[in-house]
């Protein structure tokens, strides 16, 4: 008899629970058992035993030779903090979860090296045209301090840090920001003004303006 014709027998579908079976089989025994039925042919009782035995005996398999408990519903549900145990799958089975606290700082590492030969990368490359800038295009000279108003547009600005660099006190670029991270403007009064305007200058992007308060002259770019 195969595990199918014994959850027929049964009156049980296939994969019943074993409390399931045992309840169905307790039922069909009683009702059938030879005490209460005297002078009648006892078949029908043998082979629902002959099923149960079956049944059971697939279980103890499955569940192996350390658990003896009867199965639970839940054993074979899938958890709500994570994916479905196999049915009769021990404690000592699972899986170790592996660290990736090392990954993660691996990764932090990495990206702040990024900033850092970006940054190298880029003042390389000022320096070496900075001989060659045209008259015209060279800053604006301020003799005196003058009150600014210093804004960055997102729009242009591509994080190169130049002004962080020059300014650290006015500008901030937000490298914390994965995904398309941008400078901005923490402290108009964070440096002297020939400074600002020498780091609005640097962005490659012309992404700094920079306005006289008291004049509305713009300083930069012009």
């Amino acid at each position: 008899m195969n595990s199918y014709q014994c959850y027929q027998v049964l009156g049980l579908k296939d994969g019943a629970s074993m409390k399931d079976i045992k309840s169905a089989y307790r039922k069909l025994a009683l009702e059938h058992h030879p005490d209460k039925n005297k002078g009648k042919d006892n078949n029908m009782f043998k082979i629902i035993s002959e099923a149960y035995q079956t049944l059971r005996t697939e279980y103890k398999k499955s569940i192996g030779p350390s658990s003896g408990s009867t199965r639970r519903e839940d054993k074979n549900r899938e958890s709500d903090f994570g994916p479905k145990r196999p049915w009769g799958a021990r404690d000592s089975d699972k899986t170790p979860s592996e660290d990736w606290t090392r990954h993660t700082r691996y990764a932090e590492s990495a990206y702040q090296d990024f900033w850092k030969q970006y940054e190298e990368a880029f003042w390389n490359y000022y320096k070496k045209v900075k001989a060659e800038v045209r008259p015209d295009t060279e800053p604006i000279m301020v003799e005196q301090e003058v009150p600014m108003s210093v804004k960055v547009d997102p729009e242009r600005c591509i994080a190169c840090c130049s002004c962080e660099t020059i300014a650290p006190k006015v500008f901030h670029v937000e490298k914390n920001v994965r995904v398309n991270p941008k400078s901005k403007v923490i402290n108009e009064e964070g440096a002297r003004s020939q400074k600002i305007l020498d780091a609005a200058h640097t962005c490659p992007t012309k992404a700094i303006s920079v306005t006289n308060k008291e004049t509305q002259q713009r300083l930069y770019p012009y």
